[in-house]
């Protein structure tokens, strides 16, 4: 299951543009009421194919959302843990490598955590929403980066493990994603910044436009086998991403 379905997407496709159903109603010459009943998620294939393009969203891959399921092979090394919030919960990520034990975000409830790993080399946020921060009190003895911390392309190494971090912002200012080699294949921890057939919400115009060139510029550039690890949902890949996600 995906985190958003087609009418998440047209919403924060909305609150993104700064626009309104008024707005889009006429522009597209269709009713405010039907508007808002496919918003409300009465799929209505007429209305997103004449709303789509005054929102710069992809029609059919929105239409597509509902079979929409990425695939993604095993990573060792790497392992998500789930807590709750919302229909789907948070996650978290552990990346392990020998004597390094990397974690990433804490989601609602770290106790997991702390049964997998007493004693992590370094804990990692993505971005400070208190779903993802709420464990941070417990990892006392456990040193914390905070988004806040690093700049764009700031790398680090622990032991095999490699670390280049990459400014997300939009859904929350600053944001961080972590782009991670050494495993048996690439992966990208990315917070909200992007999910699985859609992205994070943004408070405004500024931080939507600021969202989409990051994700373009920042973790489109990664390889095509990238395996990104989102904030809510499953993970994904950077090729499944372009092929799917409406928002590109």
């Amino acid at each position: 299951m995906l985190e958003d379905d087609f009418n998440d997407c047209l919403s924060k496709a909305i609150c993104g543009h700064g626009g309104s159903i008024a707005y889009l109603a006429r522009a597209s010459e269709i009713s405010e009421s039907r508007i808002s009943s496919c918003i409300s998620g009465k799929e209505d294939p007429a209305v997103i194919n004449s709303l789509a393009p005054h929102l710069q969203l992809h029609a059919g891959k929105l239409l597509a959302l509902k079979s929409y399921t990425p695939i993604v092979n095993e990573v060792l090394g790497l392992k998500r843990l789930v807590s709750p919030f919302g229909h789907l919960g948070v996650n978290a990520y552990i990346v392990h490598y020998g004597d390094t034990v990397l974690i990433f975000d804490t989601g609602t409830d770290s106790s997991s955590i702390h049964e997998l790993v007493p004693n992590p080399t370094a804990l990692f946020i993505t971005h400070e929403h208190p779903d993802h921060t709420k464990g941070v009190p417990e990892f006392t003895h456990t040193k914390i980066y905070q988004p806040s911390h690093f700049k764009h392309a700031d790398t680090l190494k622990f032991g095999k493990i490699q670390l280049k971090v990459l400014d997300v912002s939009g859904h929350c200012n600053p944001s961080r994603a972590y782009f991670i080699t050494g495993l048996t294949q690439p992966i990208c921890i990315v917070g909200d910044s992007l999910f699985a057939g859609s992205i994070g919400k943004c408070a405004d115009p500024d931080s939507y436009s600021a969202a989409l060139a990051n994700i373009r510029d920042h973790l489109f550039s990664l390889p095509s086998e990238t395996i990104l690890c989102p904030g809510h949902g499953p993970m994904t890949t950077i090729k499944q991403e372009k092929l799917h996600n409406p928002f590109f």
